[in-house]
């Protein structure tokens, strides 16, 4: 099984969309299956980006919390793509961080922060009706407004993402550093 809509590559006619398709091969996610599928609408793709980089890049929660977040979406949504596609920015942190969070989520090397916001991603990607007032409450300890706002955000974006991956069955592009052949659905997620 491949991507079911083949991705749109650089050199497009639109020096916008070429120069997202070519950040996203050279910069931060290193892959441009999932852009280049989108940027067959290219105003999608032109207002999505900058959503990602404002995750990523914004400083007001650290970037690789939302990495976490990410991931732990992609395993539960069973997201073949999301489970291999890393960006780049802050693989190195996450990396070591990544057994705690796949199947049980392990306290022991994550910190307080890091673990509510992995709990955070875990019920959205599950059932967001059943998140207790409590862990609120305990989201209130470690965050203000404004960053629950933001991380509740920024899953409700991942689990578009992972939505949209699996239904278009992306694969990693194959000039990319990924491996290629992606499998769906994916039955569990490993440490890459």
């Amino acid at each position: 099984m491949g991507t079911r809509i083949r991705p749109v590559e650089a050199p497009t006619g639109d020096q916008d969309l070429d120069r997202l398709l070519k950040d996203a091969k050279e910069g931060w996610w290193k892959d441009t299956a999932m852009f280049g599928v989108i940027a067959h609408q290219p105003e999608l793709l032109k207002k999505i980006v900058p959503v990602f980089e404002a995750f990523f890049g914004a400083g007001r929660i650290e970037p690789h919390i939302f990495e976490l977040m990410r991931l732990k979406t992609g395993e539960i949504n069973r997201c073949a793509y999301c489970a291999t596609v890393r960006t780049a920015a802050v693989r190195d942190k996450v990396g070591p961080l990544e057994a705690e969070i796949f199947g049980e989520i392990k306290e022991g090397k994550l910190s307080h922060k890091e673990v509510l916001a992995v709990r955070l991603a875990e019920q959205m990607a599950g059932d967001p009706n059943l998140i207790p007032e409590s862990f609120f409450e305990e989201l209130h300890k470690e965050f203000t407004d404004a960053e629950i706002v933001e991380l509740v955000f920024a899953c409700s974006v991942f689990n578009f993402g992972n939505k949209f991956n699996i239904t278009m069955t992306l694969d990693s592009a194959s000039d990319s550093q990924y491996p290629t052949g992606l499998s769906y659905p994916l039955g569990r997620v490993q440490a890459a």
